[in-house]
């Protein structure tokens, strides 16, 4: 573990670097692609700005990065044949991301504004069970789901924060919109524990019988902890976490609440951490473009928001990796591949969240729920603390086939 522990020292200086690498090279529409040299996108500049808050780079280079959103997100989600970029979920998912990046610019000129356009865009293309990869397609993707889950979390957290029947600009008001963002969270959720193993993880696909997938189980780990752990306008709980029906498709029905949903897939992952420690997986599934899940980064990220410490053992492969993958020349982390490393946003993203949450899992054990506004005890930097069980299981939750499919 010492590399991994040199990894996390030196993390604020990194996170510094890369912010100030990524503001020198904003496009001039304000924001930012893959590579350094790639054409814009909603998906990479709403990875940038959370990594220049974490920088703490806000003020001007934030707003133009806002300004590109808000212009992209209803532009690019039109079809090919009629000028945009596709009717991807993933735009709207991310865009959401990036407009909540920042929650003292929320009210920038057209951020809430194209917040409740994303909000009216899911309402419109809900599927069973979740929301698709693109429109046209009738299978629910857990990819998108989760991420939406996740992002529509996120909104519903900061409209309590605004507070109730404050009209924002553009005419939008936190009440009302808060009456559109929770049924289409219950909606997201439903699908996710419908889609639920026996195990605790998710599987790459839905519908058919598939080997479990770490990023998957990741991914719905993160959106269900962040639904779980968000505070109301006046402290209560914003979500009752009573038990639910999970499973369906795969084994019998159980009834879990979403903190022990969470506890069981965080220990899934760090039993299998074998599957993902120095590993991306490869997503079949999103059309348009090669996408691959950091798992390595992604998956410490999500066990320690379940509640692992930093300093598990099953994690120092993970850390190592991380650390190895800095950059001094390009001042970013680069991507594990088969044709070698290479400096992108999407490595920066996941591997600064991923170290920006080694800080998450202090506190006692304890029901979800992050968020306390004004405690700052037990709290970590994304906000939130860790999803605990009330008392951790001994053992991690049995079943998984030990073979490594889909790039893990």
């Amino acid at each position: 573990m010492k590399s991994a522990h040199v990894g996390l020292a030196a993390f604020e200086t990194r996170a510094g670097e890369a912010a100030r690498t990524l503001l020198h090279n904003q496009g001039y529409d304000g924001g930012w692609g893959l590579t350094l040299t790639s054409v814009s996108s909603i998906v990479n500049t709403s990875e940038v700005l959370p990594i220049l808050r974490g920088g703490g780079i806000a003020g001007q280079p934030v707003r133009p990065g806002l300004d590109f959103l808000t212009g992209a997100i209803p532009e690019h989600s039109r079809p090919r044949p009629k000028g945009g970029r596709g009717e991807h979920t993933r735009f709207i998912a991310f865009g959401l991301a990036g407009l909540l990046s920042h929650p003292r610019f929320f009210h920038h000129n057209g951020v809430a504004e194209t917040a409740a356009w994303c909000v009216g865009w899911l309402e419109d293309h809900q599927v069973d069970h979740g929301w698709p990869e693109v429109l046209g397609l009738d299978d629910t993707s857990l990819h998108q789901t989760a991420l939406v889950v996740h992002r529509l979390a996120e909104l519903r957290d900061a409209l309590h924060d605004f507070g109730p029947g404050l009209l924002l600009p553009g005419g939008v008001e936190t009440t009302s919109l808060l009456e559109r963002v929770e049924p289409l969270i219950d909606h997201g959720v439903h699908g996710l524990l419908y889609h639920r193993r026996p195990s605790g993880a998710w599987g790459w696909r839905t519908y058919i019988d598939t080997d479990p997938s770490p990023s998957k189980t990741a991914l719905c780990l993160l959106a269900l902890s962040t639904v779980c752990s968000g505070t109301g306008p006046g402290g209560e709980p914003a979500y009752r976490d009573g038990p639910r029906e999970a499973g369906g498709v795969h084994g019998p029905v159980q009834r879990k609440r979403l903190s022990d949903v969470v506890a069981e897939a965080g220990q899934w992952l760090l039993h299998n951490h074998h599957r993902w420690e120095e590993f991306v997986e490869d997503d079949k599934d999103v059309q348009g473009t090669a996408w691959e899940h950091m798992a390595y980064a992604l998956c410490t990220q999500a066990t320690i928001r379940a509640g692992a410490s930093p300093r598990d053992p099953r994690l120092a492969k993970a850390w190592k990796l991380m650390n190895d993958l800095w950059d001094p020349e390009a001042a970013l982390w680069n991507e594990p591949g088969a044709s070698g490393k290479r400096a992108t946003i999407r490595a920066a993203y996941y591997t600064g969240v991923g170290l920006r949450g080694s800080d998450a899992a202090s506190g006692p054990n304890e029901p979800c729920r992050p968020r306390l506004r004004g405690r700052k005890q037990g709290v970590g930097r994304d906000g939130h603390r860790p999803c605990r069980p009330r008392s951790w299981p001994d053992r991690p939750p049995r079943d998984t086939r030990q073979r490594r499919k889909g790039g893990v």
